[in-house]
């Protein structure tokens, strides 16, 4: 399956991105963080027109997508080891779940709407945006699975002579007088 995986995501970047599988990811995530700012705005109109739980439905995963956008920003651009990437990894495919199962939720919040004869322009809206940051944080994290290795530092290696421990403190012996 990783091999599989591998070569798909490699062909994708041939085609789309030139061969850089970086670049792949870089613009996966582009269009994730678009999506989020799309889902951010609804969620406002949700709250402002719906019942209470369906705005606090809305309202809690807009703020869930604002931290894993920040987190994962951060990840991509800074922290390149293999404890961030795979957190970051964890986290991207419970989001995926999480909009998953929202979809189903604003599928069964517009049915309900309609069967009492009044408009679901907002439960529809928001289901198929739920789905399409489900597909693509699914697949942003089967991409980055697939493609860790080319994120992850190359020389954070505890026997390299750049490796420095953050956790480390540096001794000054005493001076002599």
């Amino acid at each position: 399956m990783g091999s599989a995986m591998s070569h798909y995501t490699t062909a994708l970047a041939n085609s789309l991105c030139g061969g850089s599988s970086r670049k792949l990811i870089a613009g996966w995530w582009y269009s994730i963080l678009a999506v989020t700012a799309i889902l951010a705005l609804l969620s406002f109109v949700v709250m402002s027109t719906r019942s209470m739980a369906e705005g606090f439905a809305a309202i809690w995963s807009a703020v869930m997508l604002f931290v894993l956008s920040i987190g994962g920003t951060m990840i991509m651009r800074k922290f390149h080891n293999s404890m961030a990437v795979g957190f970051f990894m964890g986290g991207v495919v419970a989001m995926s779940q999480l909009f998953f199962l929202l979809f189903l939720v604003y599928c069964g919040y517009g049915r309900d709407q309609r069967l009492m004869k009044l408009s679901a322009k907002e439960e529809s809206l928001m289901a198929l945006f739920s789905l399409v940051q489900c597909v693509l944080l699914g697949s942003f994290a089967a991409i980055l699975g697939a493609h860790r290795s080319e994120i992850l530092d190359k020389n954070i290696r505890p026997d390299s002579p750049s490796y420095s421990d953050p956790t480390a403190v540096q001794y000054v012996p005493p001076s002599q007088p």
